[in-house]
């Protein structure tokens, strides 16, 4: 994935920085006129937003949006990165892989957020990627791009939260809303080889065989 700027978004990048099929990104709240436009040209037609309802502001943009709440409760403040991705794949899958059908399913391009466009947003990725026939060190490198361009926006909220808690579990808490490192997704990356991989994973979890084959032809891969 590529780094891209668009107007009013942080930790964008996309597959292709002429005709992405997929970008990812954190909350698109502040997108600009400029920022929508700039996406339109590059062939978004869906927002999928893995927020909770509660996590939402008012929509300002004109582009198609897709809800699929991933936690289905209200996220976690606390704990560590890798509990928490292990806990979203074992018990999390049907939304996991409803994110990943939207994907499949978009005209064109779909950009992907939750509020960092790190963690919810990481592992949805990750599937689609891995599906569409991505490798690991692929995935993995892309996943640790997040947190240089998540702390400038989210260091003040994560520093809140840990100053909320017991000492012992401040250094969890600023890694979870703040860092993006290899041995979380490399976890992830483990559980979903436990169930077979992604495509058995995301089919175990209702994707379609239409849709598996239409993240391969986006990718370029022949299905």
């Amino acid at each position: 994935m590529l780094a891209i700027d668009v107007d009013g978004l942080f930790n964008v990048r996309a597959s292709d920085t002429r005709r992405p099929w997929l970008v990812r990104s954190g909350a698109p709240e502040a997108l600009s006129e400029a920022g929508e436009k700039l996406l339109i040209a590059l062939g978004v037609s869906v927002i999928v937003d893995l927020r909770e309802p509660a996590e939402s502001e008012a929509v300002v943009h004109g582009i198609p949006s897709a809800s699929v709440p991933v936690y289905g409760t209200e996220p976690p403040a606390t704990g560590t990165l890798e509990e928490i991705y292990e806990g979203l794949l074992r018990s999390r899958g049907r939304a996991l892989t409803a994110a990943v059908g939207a994907i499949a399913d978009a005209e064109g391009a779909a950009l992907v957020h939750c509020t960092a466009g790190k963690d919810r947003t990481g592992l949805v990725v990750a599937l689609a990627r891995f599906a569409a026939g991505a490798s690991e060190g692929d995935v993995v490198a892309d996943y640790v791009l997040s947190a240089p361009q998540v702390r400038p926006v989210r260091g003040e909220h994560a520093e809140r939260i840990a100053a909320s808690v017991e000492a012992r579990e401040r250094a969890d808490v600023l890694r979870l809303h703040l860092e993006s490192p290899p041995e979380a997704i490399v976890h992830a990356l483990a559980v979903i080889r436990e169930f077979g991989g992604a495509e058995e994973y995301l089919r175990a979890h209702g994707l379609r065989s239409d849709q598996l084959a239409a993240l391969r032809r986006k990718e370029g891969v022949s299905a």
